[in-house]
């Protein structure tokens, strides 16, 4: 006897609806937006995407699959007298892992301030959504920023039916985390979002760490290679999907820092421009400079300590062993060894190991930099930005994924009065966005990287962005 999926959770003064099915898509397929039965119940989680491990930890009731998009929405108990402003969270993971099942995916949190219509969805990962096979053509020929067309196509579903949740589908504010943060920007670049959404943020992401189509095609050759069937790319259609998606951890860059480097080669949003399939047509931080979306608000976070994370739980992999290594890892990025040193010599100080050197380096470049440079500009072409940097708290220290719960209006179990603190005000933040409660915020961006700060900081915000825009002028941070 096959047993029963639980009924997914409620919490108090919230209505739910979860797995809601947004779209379609068959293998290597574009989504197609699928009808709302409004009549369902929805009171199932919906299956989550394929990824690399067991998914334990995903709090998936309904398993893992390839028929995975779905998204959930909260309201308020009691119906508002007018239409909710509409706040839809984009989960971060690398591009691999990751669902809207999470309890730090769950938007209850905010619904239940009575303020905005929450939405959580799930996309396409890895091997069956980050990879672009377009340039094969035939049966692959969509097959090219797929993980972003599902999160277009959510929001096309959102603009149609979000009205009978008590949302207003012309106030839609799309924020993530990490993954989540680049592929909210990444729609910045791409036409076919245009006029879904209102306001974008991105915390620990933005519009920065674009794959360029060099590496995005070349991976693909090695992945395609690696399942033997670099000839006849189109067997992929009928591969089982285990064998893909070990095929794509393999032949995919694991060390965080390459990662996140100079160079661009991991998995994500591609600047396909140019290519068959196009989604993504220009770089979001263009189109930020050319202030065509200069109606959009926009809000950019990093955290101050986000690479700390890796020295922690992934030392093996993270660690350079010396603090030369780290010199050479930034002369690899063709900029003179000298300048490189000194960007080094910054950050060898305070007792720090070589890895907590590369950690602090990589936070600043990597986050910070992008942040405040995207920021500024859409703040010089007459944009409204607003610019973040969330610190430690007692327990909770301020490296990547520190604000997971916060974002949703979730509590960390066991946390601190600190951390509380700290959380309900970036919760609150969240909020005064979503809903264009511009009073309620500190003052935008305008000339210099102004900047709010949360937490336990050793300086202030906005210092610490000046600072390090100054250390890494003229370097590019694609």
């Amino acid at each position: 006897m096959t047993a029963a999926v639980p009924e997914a959770p409620t919490a108090p003064g919230v209505r739910s609806w979860w797995g809601i099915p947004y779209a379609t898509a068959e293998r290597y397929r574009r989504p197609v937006v699928a009808d709302f039965d409004a009549d369902r119940p929805y009171d199932r989680k919906g299956v989550v995407s394929v990824q690399p491990d067991s998914g334990d930890w995903l709090e998936a009731d309904s398993g893992m699959g390839e028929d995975c998009l779905n998204l959930n929405v909260w309201a308020p108990e009691e119906p508002a007298g007018e239409a909710l402003p509409v706040a839809v969270y984009i989960h971060g993971g690398g591009f691999e892992y990751g669902a809207n099942t999470q309890i730090t995916s769950n938007a209850s949190g905010l619904a239940a301030t009575g303020r905005v219509v929450g939405v959580s969805i799930n996309y396409r990962l890895g091997a069956l959504g980050a990879v672009s096979l377009s340039q094969y053509g035939g049966a692959l020929a969509e097959a090219s920023n797929l993980c972003l067309q599902d999160v277009i196509a959510a929001l096309a579903w959102i603009k149609r039916n979000i009205a009978h949740f008590g949302g207003d589908p012309d106030d839609v504010t799309v924020y993530g985390h990490s993954a989540g943060a680049f592929s909210t920007f990444g729609l910045l670049g791409a036409p076919a979002a245009n006029g879904l959404y209102r306001r974008l943020a991105g915390f620990s992401g933005g519009p920065s760490r674009i794959q360029p189509a060099w590496w995005a095609e070349e991976h693909a050759h090695r992945f395609v290679t690696e399942l033997g069937v670099a000839d006849t790319p189109e067997k992929l259609l009928g591969l089982d999907t285990a064998a893909l998606v070990a095929a794509l951890h393999k032949v995919t860059p694991t060390d965080i820092g390459v990662r996140g480097g100079m160079l661009g080669t991991s998995i994500g949003v591609v600047l396909d421009a140019g290519q068959p399939g196009a989604v993504l047509r220009a770089h979001p931080m263009d189109v930020l400079a050319s202030g065509t979306h200069r109606d959009v608000d926009i809000l950019l976070s990093a955290g101050s300590d986000e690479m700390g994370w890796w020295v922690a739980n992934d030392l093996d992999r993270f660690d350079p062993h010396t603090v030369e290594a780290v010199t050479d890892e930034i002369a690899g990025w063709r900029i003179p060894r000298t300048r490189a040193r000194k960007i080094v010599d910054a950050y060898d100080r305070d007792g720090r190991t070589p890895a907590e050197v590369r950690a602090a380096y990589l936070t600043d470049y990597a986050f910070a930099v992008p942040a405040a440079r995207s920021a500024l500009a859409h703040a010089a072409a007459g944009g409204n930005a607003h610019l973040l940097l969330i610190g430690p708290a007692q327990g909770a220290p301020a490296v990547h994924g520190t604000e997971m719960y916060a974002l949703v209006g979730q509590e960390r179990p066991g946390r601190s009065a600190e951390q509380a603190e700290r959380d309900t005000r970036i919760r609150d933040i969240v909020l005064d966005f979503a809903t264009g409660a511009r009073t309620r915020l500190w003052p935008a961006v305008i000339d210099r990287p102004d900047a709010e700060g949360v937490g336990d900081l050793p300086l202030d915000a906005g210092a610490h962005y000046r600072a390090v825009l100054d250390r890494y002028e003229g370097i590019a941070r694609p």
